[in-house]
C-alpha cells in the first residue's frame, strides 16, 4: 500500500469517526420506525443532508484553504462573523453539546441506573469541564479506542438486525417520506460542523506533506468519500433496523427509547447495556471536543473580554441547564432554527465549490438573500407547535386565531414554490435572486463605463 493510499484511509476514517457523533445515532432508527416499508426513500433524504452535504462541506472548505473567513468572504465581513458565531452556538452550547448529555442520560443512565437527569448531567459536564481545563491527551487515547468499539457494537446490532429482523416493516406512519428524511438530516448539524471539522482535516493533510493546492484538494475529496461511504453504511443499517421494528414497537416512543428497545430485542439486556455505555462514552468525548473547540473560538474572537477558562465554564453551565429539557425537546427547539440556517449553509457550500466560475460576489449575495427569504418562512412554520404550546401556557387564546392564520398563509405560500415537497422551496428563489444581483451588477458596471468611453471618444474627435 502506498503512503498516499494509507494517508487517505487513515484521515478518511478519522473524519468518519468525527462525523459519526454518538448523538446522531438516534435519528436513523427513528426514521426507519416512521417510514416502515418506505425506509429506502427516507434514508435517501437523510443521506442528502446528513452525509452528502457535510462531505461537500469538507471539500468546499478545502477549496477555501481551510479558513473559516474564506468561506464567507464573498458576502461581507459582518455577515461572515455573525454566521460563524451562530454556527458555533448551534453546534456548541445551544443544541449539540446539551444533546450529548441528554442522549447519554436517556440511553445509558436512565435504563440502567435510574438516577435523575439533573445529577447525570451534572456529573457529565463536571467530567467535560475537567478534561477541557486539563491539558493532556487522555481523551484522545480514549477516543481512539471508543470509536472502533462503538463501530463494532453498531455493526453487531445492524448485522443481527439483518439476520434476525425484529419484525416486518409496517406501512409508513408519516407523509412525504423523502422530505422527512431530508429534514431529519438537518438535526445531525453535520453540514454546519463540517466547516469546523474541515480545519482539523486539512491541517492533518498538510501535516503529511500535501501542501500544494491541487494535491490538497484531491486528498480532501478522497478522505471525504471514505467518510461518506462509512456513514452511509452505518446510517443505512440503522434505518433498516428501525424499519423492522415499526410493526413491533409502539408509535409513541421517543427517539432514544426506539434505540434502547431495539437493541434489547436484538441482543437482550446485556446488549442494551453495552450499546448504552458505548454511546454514552462516545457522547462524552464528543462533548469534550465540541466544548474545547467552541471555547477556543469564542476566547480568541473576544480575547480582550473573556478567557478560555471562563468561556468553557459558561459553555458547560449553559449546556447543563439546557440538557435537562430532554433529547426530544432540544430537537424540537433546534428544528425551526436549523430550518433557517441549514439552507444558507447548503447554498454557501455549493457556491464555494464553484467559486472560480462565478463572475462576482453579488451572485453570492443574491443567493443568500433569496434563500433566507424562504428559509425564514420555513422556520416560522416549523415553530408552529412550539408557539402554540407557549400561547396555551400563557392562556393567550385570542392570539391563537391570528397566529393560526399566519401559519396557514405561510404554508400556502410555501406550497406554491417548486420542489417544496422534497425540501428545496428556497432553490428557485435563491437561483433567481443570485442571477438578478450578479447580472444586475454586471449591467450596472457596463452602463457606468459606457458614458466615460463616449466622453473620451468625443474628446479625441475635438482634437
Amino acid at each position: 500500500m502506498s503512503k498516499k493510499t494509507n494517508d487517505i484511509i487513515v484521515i478518511g476514517f478519522a473524519l468518519f469517526a468525527m462525523f459519526l457523533g454518538a448523538g446522531n445515532l438516534i435519528f436513523p432508527p427513528t426514521l426507519g420506525h416512521l417510514s416502515g416499508k418506505d425506509w429506502g426513500f427516507s434514508l435517501l433524504g437523510f443521506l442528502v443532508t446528513g452525509v452528502g452535504m457535510p462531505v461537500l462541506g469538507i471539500i468546499s472548505m478545502g477549496k477555501c484553504d481551510g479558513h473559516l473567513s474564506n468561506f464567507t468572504k464573498n458576502i461581507n465581513q459582518l455577515f461572515g462573523t455573525f454566521f460563524i458565531i451562530f454556527v458555533m452556538l448551534i453546534i456548541g452550547p445551544l443544541f449539540a453539546i446539551p444533546r450529548t448529555a441528554a442522549t447519554t442520560y436517556e440511553i445509558a443512565i436512565r435504563p440502567n441506573f435510574g438516577i435523575s437527569s439533573v445529577l447525570s448531567s451534572f456529573i457529565f459536564f463536571a467530567i467535560t469541564l475537567f478534561f477541557v481545563l486539563t491539558p493532556n491527551n487522555v481523551i484522545d487515547r480514549v477516543g481512539k479506542f471508543l470509536t472502533p468499539a462503538l463501530i463494532a457494537v453498531l455493526g453487531l446490532l445492524v448485522i443481527k438486525g439483518f439476520i434476525t429482523p425484529i419484525g416486518r416493516p409496517s406501512d409508513p406512519s408519516v407523509d412525504k417520506i423523502f422530505l422527512r428524511g431530508f429534514k431529519e438530516g438537518y438535526q445531525t448539524m453535520d453540514a454546519l460542523g463540517s466547516m469546523i471539522l474541515a480545519t482539523i482535516v486539512i491541517s492533518s493533510i498538510t501535516a503529511k506533506g500535501y501542501t500544494e493546492k491541487k494535491s490538497l484538494l484531491k486528498m480532501t475529496i478522497w478522505t471525504g468519500l471514505i467518510a461518506c461511504i462509512g456513514l452511509g453504511l452505518v446510517y443505512g443499517g440503522l434505518v433498516y433496523v428501525g424499519a423492522t421494528g415499526s410493526a413491533v414497537l409502539p408509535d409513541n416512543l421517543s427517539r432514544t427509547e426506539i434505540v434502547v428497545q431495539s437493541s434489547e430485542i436484538l441482543w437482550g439486556r446485556g446488549g442494551r447495556i453495552v450499546l448504552g455505555l458505548a454511546i454514552g462514552l462516545a457522547c462524552l468525548t464528543t462533548s469534550i471536543g465540541l466544548t474545547a473547540t467552541a471555547g477556543e473560538y469564542f476566547s480568541k474572537r473576544f480575547k480582550d473580554d473573556i478567557s478560555y477558562r471562563a468561556t468553557v465554564i459558561i459553555i458547560c453551565v449553559v449546556s447543563f441547564f439546557l440538557s435537562n429539557f430532554g433529547v426530544d425537546n432540544i430537537i424540537s427547539i433546534a428544528g425551526p432554527i436549523l430550518e433557517v440556517i441549514y439552507p444558507v449553509a447548503i447554498v454557501l457550500i455549493v457556491l464555494n465549490l464553484f467559486a472560480e466560475f462565478i463572475p462576482n460576489k453579488y451572485f453570492f449575495h443574491g443567493a443568500v438573500i433569496g434563500t433566507l427569504s424562504i428559509s425564514i418562512l420555513q422556520g416560522w412554520v416549523a415553530a408552529q407547535e412550539l408557539i402554540n404550546n407557549l400561547l396555551i401556557k400563557l392562556e393567550a387564546f385570542p392570539a391563537m386565531d391570528q397566529v393560526a392564520l399566519s401559519f396557514n398563509t405561510t404554508i400556502n405560500v410555501l406550497k406554491t414554490l417548486p420542489f417544496e415537497g422534497i425540501g428545496f422551496p428556497w432553490l428557485l428563489p435563491a437561483l433567481g435572486a443570485s442571477l438578478l444581483f450578479g447580472f444586475g451588477y454586471i449591467i450596472m458596471k457596463k452602463t457606468e463605463t459606457a458614458p466615460s468611453m463616449k466622453e473620451e471618444s468625443g474628446e479625441n474627435k475635438d482634437e
